[in-house]
């Protein structure tokens, strides 16, 4: 309910096709087991992420809901999970990095 988040929805038969197992498939994908790939991608990039039915929801602020837009279509294009944590943590490190180097304004 911030003001500054937005919502992005991804449709998983954009990857899918009409193909109901295929859908199934990359829903698990995009899921994990036990939610597993879910929660790493949302505590990497500070998002919530539903998935439900034919979509996948997110929201967050504007640049980490791109960051796991870009790793869930990843995952649903056929990427390794492991690829896909790796740039997420890469990205997040730097960020951390650029947050500490910048100056303080008085």
């Amino acid at each position: 309910m911030k003001q500054d988040y937005c919502l992005e929805i991804v449709n998983i038969t954009d990857y899918s096709g009409k193909s109901k197992n295929k859908m199934m498939r990359l829903k698990g994908r995009v899921i994990g087991q036990d939610g597993k790939t879910r929660r790493t991608i949302e505590s990497l990039t500070s998002t919530d992420i539903s998935v439900y039915g034919k979509t996948v929801c997110i929201i967050g602020n504007p640049f980490n809901v791109s960051l796991a837009r870009r790793s869930i279509e990843s995952l649903l294009a056929g990427s390794k999970h492991a690829a896909v944590y790796r740039a997420l943590e890469k990205k997040s490190k730097d960020l951390k990095m650029e947050a500490f180097e910048q100056p303080v304004k008085e």
